[in-house]
């Protein structure tokens, strides 16, 4: 394929802790004919705790794609992260920035559900608005769908389940007519409805829960197929501290299910996550949309990794393109 240079055009910056991630976005970009120069942003800390971003290379002129993870070191810290990172550019004189997060924080908090309660979700995309500079947000399974309506730049929400998809098949080849999906509660019901359709139209079955406080759930009744006998694929777009996991997946079990598989979005572990899976039976699977290391993969042996800079690539490259359309993604997958 002829090489497209994207010089003076287009680059690459990405956060240190996305560096691994944003090598293989630009390997795919490579692969697809766009050259596009990829570097690391650098954050001195100083004694008080203050960050202070630089950019490496000139970027005038330039529209930037600034991938950045916006869970660690933790939420709060990396969100001051992107938004010093990307008034730098805005004042480098770039001619855009595209925000590449493949987790968006703050999304579970988007309504006002008690009295003197923030509406997080659509502060975060207001202070994301705050610079002019930063025209598209590319992430991957939001929360909630219709969380999009707090922006008003275009938000590109890719899905997960397109990933997850082709994992499932792998794993349990010519036996799909013995899985059944399983959603963890009503919230993720459309979301797992999708990933049935694209198994050929799985069974579905959905769990109904209350949450009697955070982090805690418990399971109320349950619609849909039947799950004795059958290996259960329960699909999240994230797991926080796996408690309603873990509840559904013993209620399942209890049920009579054969396995049980668990793919999720956003792998955030929280508060000794490992340790509470690695003594439960069933197997997890998590895209790399929040950074680990390949000695964490080979510690937590009950973690698959699914890759999705192919899949961020793709985005990315269509983006770059004089109409082309990151939406033809979904309908091609």
């Amino acid at each position: 394929m002829e090489k497209t240079s994207c010089e003076n055009k287009f680059v690459l910056l990405s956060s240190p802790l996305a560096q691994n991630l944003g090598e293989e976005i630009a390997e795919h970009l490579r692969k697809r004919g766009l050259e596009m120069p990829h570097h690391r942003i650098e954050y001195t800390t100083f004694a008080n705790g203050e960050l202070l971003p630089q950019i490496p290379h000139a970027i005038r002129g330039q529209h930037v794609f600034f991938l950045h993870t916006l869970q660690h070191p933790d939420p709060n810290a990396a969100v001051m992260m992107m938004l010093l990172a990307a008034d730098a550019m805005r004042r480098a004189s770039v001619s855009g920035i595209t925000l590449v997060t493949p987790y968006l924080p703050y999304l579970r908090q988007d309504r006002k559900d008690q009295p003197r309660v923030p509406i997080s979700a659509r502060l975060l995309a207001d202070l994301i608005e705050s610079n002019s500079a930063i025209k598209q947000l590319i992430t991957i399974d939001m929360h909630a769908e219709q969380e999009q309506g707090f922006f008003s730049i275009p938000v590109e929400n890719l899905a997960g389940f397109h990933l997850f998809s082709d994992h499932i098949r792998n794993r349990f080849g010519d036996g799909l007519e013995q899985v059944v999906a399983v959603a963890a509660d009503f919230g993720a019901a459309v979301r797992t409805r999708r990933l049935a359709k694209a198994l050929g139209d799985i069974p579905v079955a959905i769990f109904e829960k209350r949450r009697p406080a955070p982090n805690k759930s418990e399971i109320v009744s349950t619609i849909g197929s039947s799950v004795e006998g059958k290996h259960v694929v329960i699909y999240e777009d994230m797991i926080d501290s796996g408690n309603t996991i873990r509840g559904v997946a013993r209620a399942v079990k209890g049920m009579g299910a054969k396995s049980v598989s668990v793919y999720a979005t956003h792998g955030i572990f929280s508060g000794g996550v490992e340790k509470n899976f690695s003594l439960e039976d069933f197997y997890v699977a998590c895209t790399d949309s929040i950074p680990r290391t390949e000695d964490y993969y080979r510690k937590e042996s009950w973690l698959a990794r699914v890759p999705a800079a192919a899949y961020f690539a793709e985005a990315i490259y269509e983006a770059t393109r004089l109409g082309g359309s990151i939406s033809k993604l979904e309908k091609s997958r």
